[in-house]
């Protein structure tokens, strides 16, 4: 018997209209005709769900004339795998692109340079700052050789220390606390303009406050003051981890 007759002898026998029997397999009435009238076949889940409900096993329902059915279930198989294939690979590279995104986020976030100077949606960027009005120093111990190379002795000398200013990148108040390297200045050539990408400093260029442009100079202000964690973000942005600038 084929498949088509099978399902609505059965049908009818337990009483079900195509109504009902669509009710309890969560498919439209139009589907089941379409069934009884040898126009189509289900799914290989669909079909495990009317063998159930019917009380007709699995081999019942495929033998008979149902080859065009098998075919169709065998190829919703195929089908089924792969999808459940592209899926996976698609997941993967969504999966590899979150977690780079993630990646790039948390070096803006907590000013990581090594990411920032990496980071390919980041373009680099112009500001201008005002300098200490002494470069920091930290005095380490270090073994010093005479030009002999005979004598030697311990003594504490200074060694210079990153500046951590505020670059202003516009005249609207947009920048960020940086750290980077000065070398020596000059009272007069106390402010930077200084090249960065992200917290990645690649250049900078001292500078007296006439050689600021008008707009920047209020931005970049005349006074150097230290960061306070409590006053405000190292970074001017309303999301942090926002990987672009």
């Amino acid at each position: 018997m084929a498949f088509s007759e099978m399902l609505k002898s059965k049908r009818e026998e337990l009483g079900m209209t195509q109504q009902d029997l669509a009710d309890h397999i969560y498919v439209t009435r139009q589907t089941i005709s379409r069934w009884e009238n040898n126009l189509g076949y289900p799914n290989l889940d669909t079909l495990v769900d009317l063998s159930s409900l019917l009380n007709l096993s699995l081999d019942n329902l495929l033998k008979g004339e149902a080859t065009d059915m098998v075919q169709q279930i065998s190829k919703d198989v195929t089908d089924k795998k792969r999808y459940k294939h592209y899926l996976l690979v698609i997941g993967m590279f969504l999966g590899i692109l979150l977690l780079w995104f993630l990646i790039l986020g948390y070096g803006r976030a907590t000013q990581n340079e090594s990411i920032d100077r990496f980071n390919p949606f980041l373009r680099v960027q112009y500001g201008y700052t005002v300098l200490p009005n002494q470069v920091p120093a930290k005095k380490e111990k270090t073994t010093i050789v005479d030009s002999d190379g005979k004598n030697k002795h311990v003594a504490a000398i200074k060694i210079p220390q990153r500046v951590d200013a505020f670059v202003a990148d516009d005249p609207f108040g947009s920048g960020s606390w940086l750290k980077f390297y000065t070398g020596q200045y000059s009272p007069k050539q106390r402010w930077a303009l200084v090249a960065h990408k992200g917290s990645y400093v690649s250049a900078i260029r001292l500078v007296t406050r006439k050689q600021i442009p008008q707009l920047m100079r209020e931005q970049t202000g005349s006074h150097y003051v230290t960061y306070d964690a409590h006053a405000e973000r190292r970074v001017t942005k309303r999301f942090p981890w926002w990987p672009f600038n």
